[in-house]
């Protein structure tokens, strides 16, 4: 089983933290997804809402504030809430897939990109223009097409835009789109799974999918648990 800790470990420390990014990397997991946001002076931070109002007491809008001003207001767990550089810098060599939330950031994503060469980076997004755009500016890079509804026209989407694979609600996950997936070179991750039996039920028919969870450690628990089967 194949796992990626969604917004580094959530189930287990505020999300979209460095604390977060920390479990999950000393789980053990083999990638580490985050969300990114741009602050009013365009400096790249990690958040999954437009504002601030889940993590902390504050309802601070993220594109309407300085880093500085956000920096200012302490998170439920009393972190500040991090950079995108902090990330990648506490990350190292642990493969980071950066879900981004916005689309007009393509200059500043790739130039912290560029900052941190030895980082293993996919970027993924539900903006499809985003996507061809980083395929358009930056070929090498790894670049995900999120999706939650249309089951039928992501593999379409996905070579239209020129990604290198999808990153899926895990219902939308079936039989020929793994098979098209699987033709076509194509990475295949699923989100959100917390439920030990449903990922392995998933890995059981398709062994190849990256499954992305709040709790990296129910699953490799259960993983550890299962018998091995002698041949």
């Amino acid at each position: 089983m194949k796992i990626i800790g969604h917004r580094g470990a959530a189930g287990l420390e505020l999300e979209n933290t460095l604390a977060s990014l920390r479990k999950a990397q000393e789980l053990g997991v083999a990638g580490i997804e985050f969300d990114v946001r741009l602050t009013s002076d365009r400096q790249l931070v990690l958040c999954h809402d437009a504002d601030l109002s889940r993590v902390s007491s504050s309802n601070a809008i993220i594109k309407h504030n300085t880093l500085a001003e956000l920096q200012k207001i302490k998170l439920h767990n009393g972190e500040l809430i991090p950079t995108l550089d902090e990330a990648l810098n506490l990350l190292g060599g642990t493969w980071a897939i950066i879900e981004v939330k916005v689309g007009d950031c393509v200059a500043e994503l790739l130039a912290a990109i560029d900052r941190w060469p030895n980082a293993k980076i996919t970027v993924a997004t539900f903006d499809h223009s985003l996507a061809s755009e980083l395929e358009r500016e930056r070929p090498q890079l790894s670049v995900y097409l999120a999706e939650r509804t249309r089951m039928t026209e992501i593999i379409d989407l996905v070579r239209r835009a020129k990604a290198d694979g999808m990153d899926l609600n895990a219902w939308l996950l079936n039989p020929l789109t793994y098979w098209l997936a699987k033709r076509y070179k194509m990475d295949l991750m699923v989100f959100t799974i917390n439920n030990p039996l449903i990922a392995r039920f998933i890995t059981k028919l398709y062994p190849d999918v990256l499954i992305c969870t709040d709790y990296p450690d129910r699953l490799q628990k259960f993983t550890a648990e299962q018998p091995k089967i002698k041949h």
